[in-house]
């Protein structure tokens, strides 16, 4: 009857009857008799229901269209449209293609979601567990072929087939058998010109006319994220306990749930297998403590078994670690102790010479991910890594840490020393690729007790001031210059690099290394260095006349030892000190800058003078002083910021804008703006605010926040004061804390909350004195108070 099971043998006629092959030609293929082709021709005729050989042929191609639909697994298939898309535009132009990617990427649901989606007959043959004398007999199995004794009969059998018919083979996992696999590809090929040929591996087959396709794991970025999406369906897929906050069965999850799964996502790189794994583990835990547990190791993962090939991620990886050389494990081990990204040049700078192709064999291998950039860089997937540490030797994992140390420190140092003249785009460029490598030296340096750490942290300092700093950066710098190791063998010139790369952080801490300095200073290049830093100091710790003896004393010394960028910097910080005065004397801090802004150009530092200009700039809009000059002063500081990439300055130049801007719509209201009449500027702080948060530049934090508490009707500008405020006291700077506490004691009176007010009267006499507390007391409230006896604004919480 129709649909009866066939032998082996009877597929193996029918695929011959469907290639039209007559009877004597499959007997002399089949090696049997021409008698026995007809017996098994009538059988078949039998159970197909076919009266005619001509019906046979039909119904041969309606059985193989049944059973080549390709059976795929039954979760849905996300986030790969893109490279569906890909693959069909390969395919229009190439015959063979091979999608190569770390184990547990998805090669094989790509590649089994293109054959059952195009219009090609699918042949889907898998060979992880292959040896080369395996392949071809397992492509003849797949095509019904019972072809007779000798590799190369085969082979031809296997070539004719293929070209019977409109075929997609598609072989997977070739990996150890990519030799064979592109002997029988390339005579398959000749035979059959309208064969197309998938492969999955991890390494290219190497047939002359392949084209590869690395597939890469799935986008994290963002809550909208293929990534995301992936482990979301997966968690809907699996069920929950009570335990798991997920919200699953088609409720869409929380924002809490959708921030968790972006951390997790993120954490496994977007690495298919690893998010299906981390979703049969949240059967069991919340999702906090997945992410928890995941940030400390992947050691959860390997307790879940998921339908698939890969039950977890030792067996995916061990499958390709097996078919590394010694070598190549080894170079692996060194290159997977690195703490992030590397490039060729530092690959060898930790193996030994001559590994480039080494490295290179590992792209290869697909156990290495390119990162991009140029020099181009790559890195280890964060599950490879784990994987492979565990076969590394932590005393190998300690000694690559120091050879990276010691190589950014030689790198770093050399670029550094010309970090005041040179502000190229490649200058940029590089600064960019070297600060988080630097970062992460820094901190297992001074971690580790190693000698490199001091440079490492200088040089670090040198190049967030000059082009551009970020917050975990600082906090490296931070934690570097409380560590008396570090700071044990510092010169005071390096006191001084660490100190300006400090300045906008935490100045108590500046003025601890400006004393440190000048205990060393027994030279005069050494006495300039210290006198300029504790100069620094003092004057944005509002200590003038020490400001001004110890910038002398730099001057000095400076013009003595010709030194045309400190004479400069000593301008810049004379400008500092004048507008810290009580009260301020802005004309003569306008002409330091200006003074300063001139000097470095002569010497050469277009970046500083820049910065000299913005606080040209600064200093005259608070003051209000001629807004069309200020704005011109501005328009330079865009225009070099733009010009250079040179963001930390771009944002110091919009905050003056802003400033500029908030200043007109004050006037031309009479008092403070209104929201209405300031919202976009509102909307542009808050952004700007987020940037010197991201920057980590305290001071500016503070200074957005403060105006962007203008643009708010004052009993709704406390939340900002506030932040404005705990920036201050994160950075120690006291004409910050006295500005946000003094317009705290405002905003809480016009809220009607005494109490508040009265503890930020408080807190401002502690800060910057009584005679401060009792100027910014609302008039109602120091009349009250004076009806108490004995009591003042800065003694007000004792008697609230």
């Amino acid at each position: 009857m129709p649909g009866q099971r066939l032998t082996a043998r009877e597929r193996a006629v029918l695929a011959a009857v469907e290639r039209r092959l007559s009877n004597p030609e499959i007997a002399a293929e089949l090696f049997i008799s021409v008698r026995t082709v007809e017996s098994h021709i009538a059988s078949l005729r039998r159970k197909l229901g076919a009266d005619t050989r001509q019906e046979l042929i039909a119904a041969a191609g309606e059985r193989r269209e049944r059973e080549a639909s390709v059976r795929l697994p039954r979760n849905a298939f996300v986030g790969r449209d893109a490279d569906l898309a890909a693959l069909a535009d390969l395919f229009r132009e190439q015959a063979c293609v091979t999608v190569v990617g770390p184990g547990g990427v998805g090669k094989t649901r790509l590649a089994l979601e293109y054959a059952s989606r195009g219009e090609l007959v699918p042949v889907v043959v898998e060979l992880e567990h292959a040896e080369p004398g395996d392949v071809v007999p397992r492509i003849a199995r797949a095509l019904d072929l019972e072809a007779g004794p000798g590799a190369d009969a085969a082979a031809s059998s296997v070539a004719v087939a293929l070209a019977s018919n409109p075929y997609l083979l598609v072989l997977d996992n070739v990996d150890r058998v990519g030799a064979a696999v592109a002997e029988i590809v390339e005579r398959a090929r000749a035979a059959a010109p309208r064969l197309r040929v998938l492969t999955t591996s991890r390494t290219p087959i190497g047939d002359p006319g392949e084209v590869v396709y690395a597939l890469a794991p799935l986008a994290v970025d963002g809550p909208d994220a293929a990534a995301v999406a992936m482990f979301l369906d997966r968690l809907g897929a699996v069920g929950r306990t009570a335990a798991a906050p997920v919200a699953l069965s088609g409720a869409a999850p929380s924002p809490e749930d959708r921030a968790i799964a972006v951390h997790v996502c993120a954490r496994l790189d977007g690495l298919p297998l690893a998010i299906e794994l981390a979703a049969a583990v949240a059967r069991h835990l919340s999702l906090d403590e997945l992410a928890a547990r995941l940030d400390r190791d992947f050691a959860t993962l390997d307790r879940a078994a998921p339908l698939g090939r890969h039950r977890t991620l030792e067996t995916a990886f061990e499958w390709t670690w097996d078919l590394l050389t010694e070598e190549e494990q080894d170079v692996l081990r060194r290159l997977a102790a690195l703490p992030r990204t590397f490039d060729v040049d530092l690959a060898v700078a930790v193996t030994h010479p001559g590994a480039d192709g080494i490295v290179l064999r590992l792209l290869d291998h697909s156990m290495l991910v390119s990162t991009g950039g140029r020099p181009r860089r790559f890195r280890l997937l964060a599950v490879m890594r784990a994987f492979v540490q565990a076969r590394t030797d932590p005393a190998l994992i300690r000694e690559v840490l120091g050879l990276h140390a010691e190589y950014h420190a030689r790198v770093a140092g050399e670029f550094v020393r010309h970090a005041h003249t040179d502000d190229s785009a490649e200058a940029m460029h590089m600064s960019e690729a070297l600060v988080p490598e630097v970062n992460a030296a820094v901190r297992w340096a001074v971690a580790a007790g190693h000698p490199a750490a001091l440079d490492l942290a200088v040089a670090l300092a040198v190049i967030v001031e000059h082009y551009g700093s970020d917050v975990d950066s600082v906090r490296t710098l931070v934690m570097a210059a409380h560590e008396e190791r570090v700071l044990a063998a510092a010169s005071a010139q390096q006191l001084l690099d660490l100190g300006i790369g400090l300045a906008f952080v935490d100045l108590h801490l500046v003025d601890e290394l400006a004393r440190l300095a000048l205990a060393r200073a027994d030279d005069p290049p050494a006495r300039l260095a210290a006198h300029h830093l504790a100069g620094l100091a003092d004057a944005y710790l509002d200590r003038f006349p020490e400001a001004l003896a110890h910038l002398g004393e730099a001057e000095r010394l400076a013009i003595e030892l010709d030194d045309p960028w400190q004479l400069a910097a000593v301008h810049q910080m004379r400008g500092v000190a004048y507008r810290h005065d009580t009260p301020p004397d802005v004309d003569r801090s306008v002409a330091e800058f200006e003074a300063a802004m001139r000097g470095y150009v002569r010497a050469g530092d277009a970046m500083h003078a820049s910065n000299a200009r913005f606080m040209m700039a600064f200093t005259a809009a608070e003051e209000g002083l001629d807004p069309e000059r200020t704005a011109g002063w501005v328009a330079e500081c865009v225009d070099y910021a733009q010009r250079t990439g040179n963001e930390h300055e771009l944002a110091h130049a919009h905050l003056v804008q802003a400033m500029l801007q908030t200043d007109a719509a004050t006037a031309a209201s009479g008092d403070s703006p209104t929201p209405t009449e300031s919202t976009l500027h509102a909307d542009d702080l808050e952004e700007l605010t987020l940037t010197f948060r991201r920057l980590g530049d305290l001071r500016c934090v503070s200074r957005s926040l403060l105006l962007r508490a203008r643009l708010t009707d004052p009993a709704a500008s406390v939340g900002l004061l506030e932040q404005a405020l705990e920036a201050a006291d994160a950075g120690r700077e006291q004409i910050h804390q006295v500005r946000a506490l003094t317009r705290l004691v405002g905003a809480h009176w016009a809220r009607g909350d005494r109490l508040a007010t009265l503890a930020a009267l408080d807190r401002l006499a502690a800060v910057a004195g009584a005679d401060a507390a009792a100027a910014a007391c609302p008039p109602e409230l120091a009349s009250a108070l004076h009806a108490v006896p004995g009591a003042d604004a800065a003694s007000a919480p004792a008697h609230a």
